[in-house]
């Protein structure tokens, strides 16, 4: 009889630590879409930044933007007045060097050298990129591992079209259809280097990816990570590509990763 006992203590132990372990590893969903808020942003990046730093927490609060024209409507700004973030900003025509602006035309080939000549460190906290072009290929590139990255889509094909622009460093934006990646294909770039797709803006322009380690070890998930689909928004209508130009699919590019 003690025996019995026994083995049914052990039973019903091993099921309640079954259900204890399933508690621990329950996370709690998040809708970043409700904490969206533009204060020096184009649309609501400033207040989704702000979430996911709360969630996940700071490291340097180091921070790399491209892209940012004169520095005053860009994904850093809040960052830099409101908790005390700092680190470099780049755009191909402005400079202010009292921002740590700096002028530089960013291409796949130069963006590690430029990286080591204004000393970013291999981990921080925050890149930023929207160059209106070649996103893809220069996030590509980049060898350090940043925590968050926001990257601008294209959202004028349908979200599974993998399309990417065929890579010209010289490529200058014309105001077209013809840009960047879409969001299938740049969901399939993070995947490869390591991070996974946790939101799209409300207005159909940047993409958030987490790296999947920093994933990992909190106890949150988010609404609709990892599905593109999900995630699209059409965003602005810009005008069709009058020269047809040719795409390139990212499984194409990225088969030296795999």
């Amino acid at each position: 009889m003690k025996k019995c006992f026994f083995y049914l203590f052990i039973f019903v132990m091993i099921f309640h630590n079954l259900g204890f372990a399933e508690s621990l590893v329950k996370k709690t969903e998040i809708d970043l879409s409700q904490f969206e808020r533009k204060v020096f942003s184009q649309n609501g990046e400033d207040g989704v930044l702000e979430k996911i730093f709360d969630i996940i927490g700071t490291q340097s609060k180091y921070y790399i933007e491209f892209g940012v024209e004169d520095g005053l409507e860009c994904n850093t700004r809040y960052l830099r007045e409101n908790h005390h973030f700092s680190g470099v900003m780049m755009d191909m025509k402005y400079e202010n060097h009292s921002l740590q602006l700096y002028r530089e035309v960013i291409d796949a080939e130069n963006i590690n050298d430029l990286f080591a000549f204004y000393k970013v460190p291999y981990e921080f906290d925050l890149l930023s990129i929207d160059i209106d072009s070649n996103d893809f290929y220069v996030w590509k590139a980049i060898q350090h591992q940043p925590r968050v990255v926001v990257i601008e889509y294209n959202p004028n094909h349908p979200p599974m079209a993998d399309r990417v622009i065929v890579y010209d460093p010289s490529h200058v934006w014309d105001e077209t259809t013809y840009y960047g990646a879409t969001i299938v294909a740049m969901y399939q770039l993070g995947k490869i280097k390591g991070y996974s797709l946790i939101y799209a803006d409300c207005n159909g322009v940047n993409l958030f990816f987490l790296r999947d380690d920093i994933v990992a070890s909190i106890p949150y998930t988010f609404k609709n990570m990892n599905n593109p689909i999900q995630l699209y928004r059409r965003g602005i209508v810009h005008k069709p590509d009058p020269l047809n130009r040719q795409y390139v699919s990212s499984r194409t590019l990225l088969q030296s990763l795999r």
